[in-house]
């Protein structure tokens, strides 16, 4: 941009970006317009390796997600096959056990027929379950026909386990999908604001490389409109000069971009780097056209109240 402010006044053809690599053949001008189809195609691929990535990820992790199910479910079923063999057992061994006949305990054995647990028995249950020998008048305690109460803590059924398992899967599942979700939620913002940059970075150029010397003064005010920090402020002190140097070369030059990719390492909220790929035709007041110019540049793009507009912008060699 100040490469093209600075032409001399009678001189009626603009400078290109690079004075030491002007063409001057049609084989030079070919190999330039390839030059440029190849780094707008090499732009485009760069965009759309990015998008398979994204896919890529997103697939991985719904794979995953599927793993981690179905491993769930398979530690769920050899829980229940468990349960199921343990039951049966505890059946067999009570099937097993004979039932305990009345009168084999003698009055001299004061032995409970179940040892209880210390911290089992209430303080209360010993006293009522123990009497007083009226026949002896002396106040000792009988043992005979005394058997204490046991308390039995009542362990988790496995049906109990399993399902609380369940519900923990459920819960990890959920918050995987959860996940998943706002993964793609901001995936899907990411490219929507790199497109919006992208179009305020290619709107800018085209305002940039678009000149016509009879409307010089609306051209710059355009200029102006689109820009906003330091490029705004440098561009607004050389105004003047750049209007008057338009208007004396009498040259209308019309701007196009062909690829414009977005840096997505420096791409924030309300600011990001584009790399944009672009020509201007140039064509004089007695209407003789120059051959097209290319120019690339870096082209920084930030967000002004509620509008992207170009800040900075630098011509690439």
């Amino acid at each position: 941009m100040s490469g093209g402010a600075r032409q001399n006044a009678a001189d009626t053809k603009s400078v290109p970006v690079n004075e030491d690599e002007t063409p001057s053949t049609a084989d030079e001008i070919r190999a330039l317009a390839e030059q440029a189809e190849a780094e707008a195609a090499e732009a485009e691929a760069l965009a759309t390796a990015a998008r398979a990535r994204a896919r890529a990820i997103q697939l991985r992790r719904e794979a995953q997600r599927l793993e981690t199910a179905d491993r769930a479910k398979a530690e769920e079923q050899a829980k229940a096959e468990e349960q199921a063999r343990a039951e049966e057992q505890a059946k067999a061994e009570e099937q097993a056990e004979p039932a305990p006949s009345e009168g084999q305990e003698s009055e001299g054995d004061t032995r409970p027929a179940v040892e209880p647990d210390s911290d089992e028995i209430e303080d209360g249950d010993e006293d009522e379950d123990t009497g007083v020998s009226s026949a002896d008048g002396v106040g000792e305690k009988s043992t005979v026909g005394a058997r204490p109460t046991r308390r039995w803590r009542r362990r988790p059924s496995w049906s109990s386990v399993a399902a609380g398992l369940a519900i923990v899967i459920i819960l990890a599942s959920l918050a995987g999908s959860v996940y998943m979700v706002v993964q793609h939620r901001e995936a899907t913002q990411r490219q929507r604001r790199a497109a919006e940059f992208a179009a305020a970075a290619r709107q800018g150029v085209v305002t940039l490389t678009s000149m016509d010397f009879s409307n010089a003064k609306q051209s710059v005010q355009r200029i102006l409109e689109d820009s906003t920090g330091t490029f705004k402020d440098d561009f607004l002190k050389m105004a003047d000069d750049f209007t008057k140097v338009v208007e004396q070369s009498k040259v209308v030059s019309q701007g196009t971009v062909q690829a414009a990719a977005v840096d997505m390492d420096t791409m924030t909220k309300d600011s990001a780097v584009v790399l944009v790929a672009s020509t201007s035709e140039v064509t004089n007041a007695a209407g003789a056209k120059q051959d097209p110019r290319s120019y690339r540049l870096i082209v920084t793009v930030s967000r002004d109240g509620g509008q992207l507009k170009v800040s900075k912008v630098e011509f690439v060699p």
